[in-house]
């Protein structure tokens, strides 16, 4: 995938992008920042684009040219002012840290300005973070730091009090279906379906399997049926048994259950909101014969058992045992 090469065609968050761009403009952009957000939002794509529109030589109307030689050099990742950090293995070691405080303590070689991002800062240990926090208090003139992270929390209070947090949100449907679309490979009902199944993510949708998803989509459908119908354990336990073979299908399948789950309560409550237009009879059918509180509870159960995965759960036992405290509501 090819990043975004001007701030015209950067996906989503436009008031984020607004934001930034009104900062520099009134010479107001702070030194230390915080792009927080879900994974595949562009968090540090828009950190490189305003690293880019900093250190521009010819920018056009608030925005990065993409073609003088700084654009050229901070999108080939060459500049000698623009430094990109991210973890080594799980964690952001104190010597990387150093080593960054040692480069940015100078002015800028080549550009306006130097631009230190730190992706998956909140991957920095403890000692890493303490070594950070005097350069973000007492930031060398003529040098921004931007920290990207998933969990903004996972910061230390002192880093996160002395940064401009900016909260990122998931990039509209319509705009990664859009995407999609122009490229060569995607037809408009996968693009469609992989915008559905993003959840605001352009990795996730660049990623997206339309083939192993339909395959695991039918044994959603299959296992839903009988899963909102009381005395169907064992039909249900042996289709546990065999899923739970297969953990990165397993993974898949519960995406598909949990999009299942959404359309049928849209198609409950909002027919008009159903994105899986393909599939609507079989929504229907279930939304018509689950109960709104019984969906809802199916819907809480499933979402508790998709964030216990990280925790290694046996995947037979907790399908079989989520069904079970279902049947007794």
């Amino acid at each position: 995938m090819s990043s975004p090469r001007d701030l015209r065609s950067f996906l989503g968050n436009a008031g984020v992008v607004e934001i930034l761009r009104r900062a520099i403009r009134l010479d107001r952009l702070p030194h230390a920042m915080i792009f927080a957000g879900p994974s595949g939002t562009g968090k540090r794509t828009l950190a490189r684009l305003i690293a880019q529109l900093l250190n521009c030589l010819s920018p056009v109307e608030e925005d990065v040219c993409g073609a003088c030689r700084s654009c050229r050099k901070i999108l080939a990742a060459s500049h000698p002012d623009v430094r990109e950090l991210a973890p080594d293995g799980t964690v952001i070691r104190i010597e990387q840290v150093r080593a960054l405080i040692g480069e940015i303590a100078f002015q800028p070689f080549e550009g306006k300005y130097r631009v230190a991002i730190l992706d998956g800062a909140d991957q920095m240990r403890t000692e890493s973070a303490n070594s950070l926090l005097k350069t973000i208090e007492e930031p060398p003139s003529r040098t921004f730091i931007v920290l990207v992270t998933t969990n903004p929390y996972a910061l230390l209070d002192t880093i996160r009090s002395r940064c401009r947090m900016l909260q990122f949100g998931g990039i509209p449907n319509h705009q990664i279906e859009r995407y999609l679309l122009g490229l060569a490979d995607r037809s408009r009902d996968a693009a469609r379906l992989a915008a559905s199944f993003s959840n605001g993510s352009l990795s996730a949708a660049l990623s997206f399997k339309p083939e192993e998803f339909l395959e695991r989509r039918n044994q959603a459908l299959r296992f839903l049926r009988l899963f909102f119908q009381p005395g169907k354990f064992s039909e249900l336990s042996s289709i546990a048994a065999a899923l739970a073979k297969d953990k990165e299908g397993f993974l898949v399948w519960m995406d598909a259950i949990a999009m299942i789950l959404r359309d049928v309560y849209f198609a409950q409550v909002s027919p008009q909101r159903v994105p899986q237009e393909e599939i609507l009879p079989e929504l229907k059918e279930l939304a018509v014969s689950t109960a709104r509180g019984r969906l809802l509870s199916g819907i809480e159960a499933f979402n508790k058992l998709r964030r216990s995965l990280n925790f290694n759960v046996n995947r037979q036992l907790a399908l079989e045992s989520l069904y079970l405290a279902l049947s007794r509501t």
